[in-house]
């Protein structure tokens, strides 16, 4: 048999579109095996293996928390009796995990101890993609949520001394709740209170008993020095931006692929996950967003603008996408693009953007001080 061969090789253009045909299907076989293994934990989330797994590594925070307890014989004895694993992960700071699956586990960290560390020094002033950059574990929405909440308790409501045990986001939600209960501070809404408004703005320092949906190319407005609070998920939907700053225990989605002057201006903290669609714009450069969740944060593309994301795990979709801020997981991160860095984060504006200063991580060195006694700890996730 006779192979024909060219008598010349093939042109430049055809080979950069080759290379760019490859690496983009690569780009996209990793963003599927990603899409595939968040699915997976979706699955074993609505399984009772892993709810009794949930349930058995709270018990075991509450007991350690209410014993005060850390050292290794008390902690033995407990792994045994409530069927966890508990080991040390790093100087002071515990892992608690029960085994979900063969390969799955749900995990939290716990210390006895804790010391207050500059959240730009130890957060913001990187963009998460440094080789030596590693989010601490006890850094989460919850966490951070329940560092900033005292101060803006002390500043809108200084009759009303805050409470400042929080040991989870829920934890947060239920103070918020009694006060809203009892008429304190914060005002008892239903979710048509905000819904039915021509323009929907939390008129106060709102607490919304029940999940919210925004209608299309209507904006959602918190106002300066104000904290919206919603018990449930928020929906925004098509054309609509979110100003201001958003407490969400649940899921937060926006619905783009409209205006694309769409997006949010403002901070969300979120128990849940949290869905971008597409063309949508984060912040200014003189008031970058914040987006805090518990879980997942899911990007779509053509998204540009500043903003500063931690959660769980990131994805972002391939294509147009350009951030200034930074990126901060505690398992995965998964985006084609490199985030640039902002050289002019305003740490004097952390209080109006809704960001504590100030933030309590496990104190390493017991000489310095620290409070002793404190017990932090996170809600258990799934992980491998």
């Amino acid at each position: 048999m006779k192979l024909l061969k060219s008598k010349k090789g093939m042109s430049l253009p055809t080979i950069l579109g080759i290379v760019a045909f490859v690496l983009g299907t690569t780009a996209t076989l990793l963003s599927y095996v990603f899409f595939q293994s968040k699915l997976v934990n979706i699955s074993i989330e609505n399984t009772e293996a892993y709810e009794n797994a949930v349930q058995k590594v709270n018990a075991t925070l509450k007991i350690i928390t209410r014993d005060k307890l850390l050292d290794d014989e008390y902690l033995r004895d407990l792994e045994t009796y409530m069927d966890v694993s508990i080991e040390l992960y790093s100087t002071n700071l515990w892992t608690v995990s029960s085994m979900v699956s063969d390969t799955k586990q749900v995990t939290s960290y716990i210390t006895g101890s804790t010391a207050a560390v500059n959240s730009f020094e130890t957060i913001f002033q990187n963009t998460g993609e440094e080789p030596t950059f590693v989010l601490n574990p006890l850094i989460t929405s919850g966490s951070l949520l329940s560092s900033y909440l005292p101060k803006y308790m002390e500043t809108n409501f200084p009759s009303i001394t805050p409470e400042t045990n929080f040991t989870t986001f829920q934890s947060v939600i239920d103070y918020i709740r009694v006060l809203a209960l009892a008429n304190q501070g914060f005002s008892l809404r239903v979710p048509n209170d905000l819904q039915n408004q021509s323009n929907p703005t939390a008129l106060s320092h709102w607490y919304i008993q029940g999940s919210v949906t925004i209608p299309n190319n209507k904006d959602l407005t918190i106002p300066d020095n104000r904290l919206l609070v919603i018990d449930g998920s928020l929906t925004m939907n098509r054309g609509s931006t979110i100003y201001g700053n958003v407490i969400v225990n649940g899921n937060v989605v926006i619905n783009g692929q409209g205006n694309s002057s769409q997006g949010l201006q403002g901070t969300i903290y979120a128990n849940g996950n949290v869905n971008f669609a597409k063309n949508l714009i984060f912040g200014t450069a003189s008031r970058p967003s914040f987006v805090f969740a518990e879980k997942d944060i899911t990007l779509d593309n053509i998204i540009n603008g500043y903003g500063y994301f931690l959660c769980q795990n990131f994805t972002a979709k391939q294509g147009n996408i350009y951030i200034t801020g930074g990126v901060y997981t505690s398992d995965d991160q998964n985006i084609q693009r490199a985030i640039t860095e902002n050289t002019n984060l305003n740490t004097d504006a952390f209080y109006d953007y809704a960001v504590p200063l100030l933030i309590e991580v496990e104190n390493t060195d017991p000489i310095s001080g620290g409070t002793i006694g404190d017990f932090k700890y996170t809600s258990p996730k799934i992980g491998s």
